[in-house]
C-alpha cells in the first residue's frame, strides 16, 4: 500500500476521533437558572411570612437607640464630593 494513503487514512481517523470527543452535552433551556432559583428558595425560612408580613414585626425597641442607628447609617453614606476625589495610584516607592 502507498504510504501517502496510509498517512491520509490515519489522519482522517484521528480527525474523526477528535471531532467525536470534542462535542459537549447540551443542557435543555428549561434547566438554565435552576441553581439560582433553588438557592433563592432555600433562603426563605417561612413562606407565609413572606406572603403576609406581620404589621407589628418590630416591637419593644428603644426609640432613641433605633433613631441613633438610622442616623448613623444615613451619615455614613458617601457624599458626592467624596466620590469625585481623584484616585492616586502609586507604583514602587
Amino acid at each position: 500500500m502507498n504510504t501517502k494513503t496510509v498517512v491520509n487514512c490515519g489522519m482522517l481517523v484521528a480527525a474523526l476521533l477528535v471531532v467525536g470527543c470534542s462535542r459537549q452535552p447540551t443542557v435543555p433551556a428549561a434547566e438554565f437558572g435552576a441553581t439560582v432559583r433553588n438557592v433563592m428558595e432555600s433562603q426563605i425560612h417561612d413562606y407565609e411570612a413572606a406572603m403576609h408580613p406581620d404589621p407589628n414585626a418590630v416591637e419593644g425597641g428603644d426609640p432613641y437607640r433605633l433613631e441613633a442607628a438610622v442616623n448613623a447609617h444615613r451619615a455614613d453614606v458617601s457624599q458626592p464630593a467624596d466620590v469625585k476625589q481623584p484616585v492616586t495610584v502609586n507604583v514602587g516607592n
